[in-house]
């Protein structure tokens, strides 16, 4: 099967053109994200942490966190905990 010379070279710059497409749109986006992803995320945060209930789940998950840190180092760890001065 043999393709015409004008059809390929059609083909050819359309392909050209779907790149060049592409490569513009992703180009744009990105640069749309970066400016406006800081103050979405922002927002979002600012939505979602401002709830009571946010703030005491982050505390309870902070307090265990530190409860299992000082049990590691108390039993497999004590020469670290002899080693603070007071």
């Amino acid at each position: 099967m043999r393709i015409p010379k004008q059809r390929l070279k059609q083909l050819i710059v359309e392909e050209l053109t779907k790149a060049e497409v592409r490569n513009i749109f992703k180009d744009e986006f990105k640069k749309q994200l970066k400016r406006d992803l800081p103050d979405i995320l922002e927002d979002e945060l600012k939505k979602v942490l401002g709830k009571s209930a946010i703030k005491t789940d982050i505390g309870e998950i902070a307090k265990e966190v530190l409860k299992k840190l000082y049990k590691d180092l108390a039993y497999k760890h004590p020469y670290i905990i002899d080693r603070i001065k007071v």
